[in-house]
């Protein structure tokens, strides 16, 4: 679902992917607008679903998950098809679940303590889906992970610019 959103908006959401504890005033006075004004702005976000929830990002080294993997794999379309893979989308250790084009049928990205802990997620999986073929690869170290979403408006490639920004210059 693609949604109509103006420049306010898009500033609204780059400011909130930054910090969701952003206070309304806070928010407001960088967009140029009174707070409850951006308060039924967000309110409307949430409504259309644009915003789909806030959350915290705990730092994964330290409740010592500090192996990232991918796991790739392609999946026998049988009886055990459509449960596994609501399964495996549900298990805690997986942290996404793409179904992709292409080699794979799937990619899934975990945090684990040990090759130890990788191998019974593995172990797991398999045991939820009938696995045909699969590739696991360890990160050697995270370069970029949990950027914000690009909101940046297509026509114009930039976010309207904040009444700060604009009367400073």
């Amino acid at each position: 679902m693609t949604t109509t959103l103006d420049d306010t908006d898009r500033k609204i959401l780059e400011l909130l992917q930054r910090d969701a504890r952003m206070t309304n005033a806070a928010v407001a006075a960088e967009v140029g607008l009174t707070a409850p004004s951006v308060f039924e702005r967000i309110r409307k976000l949430e409504q259309r679903g644009v915003i789909r929830r806030y959350t915290i990002e705990v730092d994964p080294a330290a409740v010592g998950k500090t192996m990232t993997a991918f796991i790739r794999f392609t999946a026998a379309t049988d009886e055990k098809y459509g449960p596994g893979v609501e399964a495996v989308s549900c298990d805690p250790d997986v942290l996404e679940l793409y179904n992709v084009a292409g080699e794979d049928c799937f990619i899934i990205k975990t945090r684990v303590s040990d090759p130890g802990e990788l191998h019974i997620l593995l172990n797991r999986i398999r045991s939820r889906l009938t696995v045909l073929r699969s590739v696991t690869m360890i990160a050697l170290a995270t370069l970029k992970e949990g950027g914000p979403l690009n909101v940046l408006n297509p026509e114009t490639g930039s976010v309207a610019k904040s009444r700060r920004q604009r009367t400073t210059k």
